[in-house]
C-alpha cells in the first residue's frame, strides 16, 4: 500500500496500481493505510507495508509480517 502526494497539496492511498483512497489530509491518510493494511493482513495472514512515496525519496512507514517472515522496523 502506497501513500501518494496528488493534487493541491492532498494525499491518496494506492493498493498497486489501484486508487483506493484520494483527497485525503496528510495524517488522515497515514492514519487510513496504515489501519487497511493492518486488516487486511489479519484477514489474509500476508505480509503486508505502508510506503510513503514522493519525488525524492520513499518511506516505509509500517510493515505486518506474515508468521515466519522476516520483520522490518517500522518508522
Amino acid at each position: 500500500m502506497t501513500i501518494k502526494e496528488s493534487s493541491h497539496g492532498l494525499w491518496c492511498i494506492r493498493g498497486g496500481k489501484a486508487l483506493l483512497y484520494d483527497q485525503l489530509r496528510f495524517a488522515q491518510a497515514i492514519r487510513l493505510a496504515r489501519g487497511l493494511a493492518r486488516e487486511e493482513h489479519a484477514s489474509s495472514g500476508r505480509t503486508v507495508s505502508v510506503e510513503l512515496t514522493c519525488a525524492e525519496f520513499t518511506i516505509a512507514l509500517v510493515q505486518y509480517a506474515a508468521p515466519g517472515a522476516p520483520r522490518r522496523i517500522a518508522a
